[in-house]
């Protein structure tokens, strides 16, 4: 597979952009909390939004006919042709320079930066490197350079083998959660996410070899931000995550956190099975 990979016709998406406007409805902010399990009430317009909200702005909206095997949009538009099947993000790098409201309307300019590739423990990697510009009034309230990985089949489920060793064992904050394929499905409906592996267990285990239906990226960096704002008593400067093995329906997921500095706070979250699974700093 790796041999089709024309890395000269993928990098030339390089400088491709597109642009997709959102409203952060009182409607989505209630239905962010519930999916989160916080306090529903009653948004209003001007309420400030909740940390992490902005992953569910702005998604890519196609039609059914123009829709992948995955149920991604079809490769080969904004993003580049990759010809390996699985897709998956990687992590991402927020700065928050203004707080979203109920009621914003949101401009996200949208660029590709930048097209690699490399050799990972399970067979060769594809990264695309995605910059996201969101304005409010014509003001720039947060950047975002996000990383999608694509890659071959590989071991498939033995992925999860490689464990990663946890950066620190015991945290100033602690949580867990289930994993519930209803919090899976709730975040995938928010975020208008047709991709497969989220909700089609036949697929997950047919298709892409995976044990379970894999539980959303972004949803994971949600639960790590918002526990080291929940530790630090305020909201992040800047974030950044990086995904290191893929979290599943039907698991317990830890989460902990702690201070690293007056300035920073470390996090991660782990499974029994995979070890630690997504690691993130807060700047505050």
């Amino acid at each position: 597979m790796f041999k089709e990979l024309d890395i000269d016709k993928l990098r030339s998406w390089i400088g491709k952009t597109e642009i997709a406007e959102d409203i952060l409805t009182p409607s989505l902010e209630q239905k962010f909390r519930a999916t989160l399990d916080m306090d529903v009430e009653s948004p209003k317009l001007g309420d400030e939004a909740s940390s992490g909200i902005h992953w569910t702005l702005a998604p890519p909206v196609t039609k059914f006919s123009e829709l992948g095997k995955d149920s991604h949009a079809a490769r080969g538009a904004f993003l580049p042709p990759v010809p390996l099947p699985r897709r998956m993000w990687a992590g991402c790098e927020t700065e928050f320079l203004s707080p979203l409201y109920v009621g914003d309307h949101i401009v996200r300019k949208s660029s590709i930066i930048d097209v690699s590739l490399k050799d990972g423990k399970t067979g060769k990697l594809c990264f695309v490197k995605v910059k996201h510009v969101f304005d409010v009034k014509n003001q720039n309230v947060l950047n975002e350079f996000q990383d999608i990985v694509y890659r071959d089949m590989g071991m498939g489920k033995n992925v999860s083998t490689f464990k990663v060793p946890f950066p620190f064992e015991k945290g100033e904050l602690e949580e867990e959660i289930f994993t519930h394929p209803t919090l899976l499905f709730r975040y995938s409906a928010i975020t208008f996410n047709g991709h497969r592996i989220h909700y089609d267990y036949k697929y997950c285990k047919e298709e892409e070899n995976y044990k379970d239906l894999v539980f959303h990226g972004p949803l994971q960096a949600t639960l790590l931000l918002r526990a080291s704002e929940k530790l630090a008593n305020k909201k992040a400067k800047k974030f950044i995550h990086k995904g290191t093995a893929p979290v599943f329906a039907n698991e317990n997921l830890q989460i902990k956190v702690i201070c690293s500095n007056e300035n920073e706070i470390s996090s991660f979250t782990s499974t029994s099975e995979s070890g630690m699974t997504m690691k993130g700093s807060a700047i505050f």
